[in-house]
């Protein structure tokens, strides 16, 4: 058996030091990791389920009888004295402070010994394609391989050893908060492991399918001596104190061989991996390693076109691995500790968002099932946030959740509970799933409801200045400061009366509902710009930037709401643009900026193809690969120089990609809208859009001038076609000769399921 390089995936000559470096895969619920080298390779399981009780407190002051006095605070002295009188007094009635979300955690690590000390030829990779791990050596010209995959048909983690001898053992946690029981019984090994400090806990049922298998005496293990292959079957059970733990096997066994099951597995994870292709590098090339891709684009200065699609495979691949029964959260499915940076848990003022970035366009529905059925879990304590913290009705996001939805991360010194849009961000993706599917019932029984129950909370929060005006007081910038009337929670509440505007007038509801949304948008406070000319980040006369800073939040309108554009409102565009020349200087293209931070990157890439800006795109790619942000999986870090474990750059990059190549809204579809010159040729095949719009192909040629469209709408609609980068020296309804540095714009009559080819 040999080990065939995927083209569609990534390999490397080099063991694995670490498991941040190890080989990944996934389903939507099981995770697995392998690290090592072929004396001692570890086999991580994860599961989306789990995370560790802390013992933590979970009480929420009810803080909303000060909440006028808090405001009256602010009015007289400023924020800090509000911030300081407001955590006295919830640390009175008995506030623990701010605290952690109870951290993700590994389910098992199961090594695998033994005594190859002398081997040749390793190589190990990863297949995008199939999500297959596969480990190869050589020892005295005998081939060892292991496999290991987690299957979308039995929701296992399979591994498949070569003939051989073994020593495989399963590691005693010993970890302090969880009781850990084994028992093995001849072939079938079933470890209970019970939370200490919290409900429920998992069981871990591991079957080994080998000759000559004796258990070992000491530990949790067995000795193999087999001459045929052998295969390992992991299953991972949460299970809570409330609900029947059952750990009975399924009656009716799946096929034992690694063939049979690779292959029921394999049609599903493969059809979905293909829905969406991007094509800009040849066979050859992509069968380099990746650190010699990475060495190549480092010494050319310049990002190569076969790493792009190797880093846009990486992200659709880390999605369809980690989104399925809940959505990812910081480390996606993935973790090798129990300590991780910011407990690994689901982070709402940026990171969530990016990581799902791409689900709609790469046309992977069924991740975001997960994504609504996490916050459809939360929601009791969004609603115990909003009126614990602020008296209202409706729902306040926590910034920080996992096993809990409660706002406890939150001090004097990071007043996290001051940030009140969360929810209305966690909105945006609801209100395109309809956009993009054209899913009436979805609208109706999901979009609406939780669209209205954050509009009730706007009702019992927001206050009125003397003109009518809304103010949002306390109002915070993500994590860079507060002022009353931040700009992002401005941006996101408007973006919520008007997606609810527009359902309601959708399903025909009754006008009375029509006008109440209106005259709520009607008295939301205007953006402003300062003396730079750049939209301010809080829309107080006294409140002053913060430029050198990660988050982009008062961008909103730009790379999320999609407010305006250069067309609709070319002033604040403008003005938009300045604040994001003003963040670049001072943070991301500045050496001393406050913090590396690849999140701050991606939301930099996302509003560089909406302002069209070619070049930064391509920066910000460079900065990603010259600052190694990236393992040999091209799972990214949070900071530079491979440090922190983060997945929600990965969530992201698929988007920005397709958004530099194809996008659309205010019924402008935009092609090649931000196309590095170093991207000059390559075709982009299934890249779904808002109304109900599918990139069937879209493949270009920069130096022939060569551009070709076919695009499908599932509604009768027009759409303008925008090429800002080019021109056309033929305009008709078929035809676009590209020259740079103009612009060409026409309109495209679509037809109900009718492909429109424009070439």
């Amino acid at each position: 058996m040999q080990h065939s390089i995927p083209t569609r995936g990534v390999w490397t000559d080099q063991p694995a030091k670490k498991w941040e470096d190890a080989l990944v895969s996934g389903n939507g619920c099981h995770g697995v990791m392998v690290f090592g080298d072929p004396i001692r390779d570890t086999i991580i399981g994860n599961h989306c389920r789990l995370y560790l009780p802390q013992g933590n407190s979970d009480y929420l002051p009810d803080m909303s009888p000060y909440l006028e006095k808090m405001r009256s605070i602010i009015r007289k002295e400023g924020y800090e004295q509000a911030i300081s009188f407001y955590y006295q007094k919830a640390t009175e009635l008995g506030y623990q402070g701010l605290t952690m979300s109870d951290p993700s955690h590994p389910g098992l690590h199961l090594s695998i010994e033994t005594e190859h000390h002398h081997y040749t030829d390793y190589k190990r990779s990863i297949n995008y394609e199939t999500g297959e791990l596969v480990v190869s050596y050589k020892v005295e010209q005998q081939v060892y391989i292991r496999k290991t995959f987690v299957s979308r048909d039995c929701n296992q983690i399979i591994h498949y050893l070569s003939p051989g001898s073994y020593t495989i053992k399963l590691t005693d946690y010993n970890y302090p908060k969880m009781k850990q029981t084994s028992m093995v019984d001849g072939k079938v090994m079933h470890t209970q492991f019970d939370y200490l400090y919290g409900d429920g806990g998992y069981d871990v049922m591991i079957d080994v399918d080998a000759k000559q298998i004796q258990p070992l005496q000491q530990v949790a293990g067995w000795q193999i001596e087999s001459e045929k292959a052998m295969l390992i079957r992991m299953e991972i059970m949460p299970y809570k104190e409330d609900a029947e733990r059952s750990v009975i096997r399924k009656t009716e066994k799946p096929p034992v061989d690694y063939k049979s099951l690779f292959n029921q597995h394999v049609n599903i994870h493969q059809e979905m991996f293909n829905r969406v292709e991007l094509t800009l590098a040849t066979e050859d090339k992509r069968r380099q390693s990746i650190w010699t891709l990475v060495e190549q684009a480092k010494s050319q200065g310049k990002m190569t076109p076969v790493l792009l699609e190797k880093m846009y495979d990486a992200g659709r691949y880390m999605y369809i691995c980690c989104a399925g029964e809940l959505t990812p959260n910081l480390q996606g499915i993935w973790t090798g500790t129990f300590e991780p940076a910011w407990s690994g848990d689901f982070t709402f003022d940026t990171n969530v968002e990016l990581s799902i970035a791409a689900a709609l366009s790469s046309n992977l529905l069924e991740g975001l099932e997960g994504y609504f059925r996490l916050i459809k879990e939360l929601m009791p304590d969004f609603r115990e946030n909003a009126q614990k913290y602020y008296g209202a009705r409706g729902v306040m996001a926590a910034i920080h959740s996992s096993n809990s939805g409660k706002h406890l991360h939150w001090n004097a010194e990071w007043p996290l509970h001051l940030w009140t849009c969360g929810a209305g961000w966690l909105a945006h993706w609801y209100y395109q799933y309809y956009r993009f599917t054209g899913d009436r019932l979805f609208l109706q029984h999901e979009v609406i409801p939780f669209l209205e129950e954050i509009v009730l909370f706007y009702e019992d929060f927001l206050i009125e200045d003397q003109d009518g005006t809304y103010r949002f007081t306390p109002s915070y910038s993500a994590e860079n400061g507060a002022a009353d009337n931040a700009t992002q929670d401005i941006a996101v509440a408007k973006e919520v009366l008007s997606n609810l505007y527009e359902a309601y007038q959708i399903l025909g509801y009754p006008e009375e509902k029509l006008d109440k949304c209106q005259v709520m948008y009607n008295k939301m406070p205007a953006y402003q710009v300062n003396e730079d000319g750049a939209l301010k980040e809080w829309l107080t006369p006294d409140k002053g930037e913060n430029y050198n800073h990660r988050h982009f939040s008062h961008l909103y309108p730009v790379f999320q709401s999609r407010e305006f554009n250069n067309e609709t409102e070319p002033y604040m565009w403008q003005a938009a643009k300045t604040a994001f020349a003003k963040r670049l200087e001072a943070w991301l293209l500045n050496e001393d900026g406050d913090t590396s931070s690849t999140h701050g990157r991606m939301h930099a890439a996302l509003c560089a193809t909406q302002f069209h800006m070619p070049e930064l795109v391509e920066e910000v790619f460079r900065l990603l690969v010259d600052n190694n942000c990236f393992y040999s999986s091209l799972m990214m870090s949070h900071y530079n120089e491979q440090n922190v474990f983060n997945v929600d750059g990965n969530g992201a990059l698929p988007q920005v990609v397709h958004e530099m190549l194809v996008d659309f809204s205010h019924q402008r579809l935009t092609l090649l809208g931000a196309l590095p010159d170093t991207i000059s040729c390559g075709e982009i095949k299934g890249v779904h859009l808002p109304n109900q719009l599918t990139v069937q192909q879209l493949s270009w040629d920069i130096e022939a001038e060569r551009l070709e469209l076919q695009i499908v709408s599932r509604v009768e609609q027009s759409i303008q076609l925008y090429l800002p980068l080019f021109a056309g020296s033929k305009q008709n309804k078929q035809t676009i000769n590209m020259k740079q540095n103009e612009q060409i714009s026409l309109i495209i009559p679509l037809k109900k399921g009718v492909s429109h080819h424009v070439s």
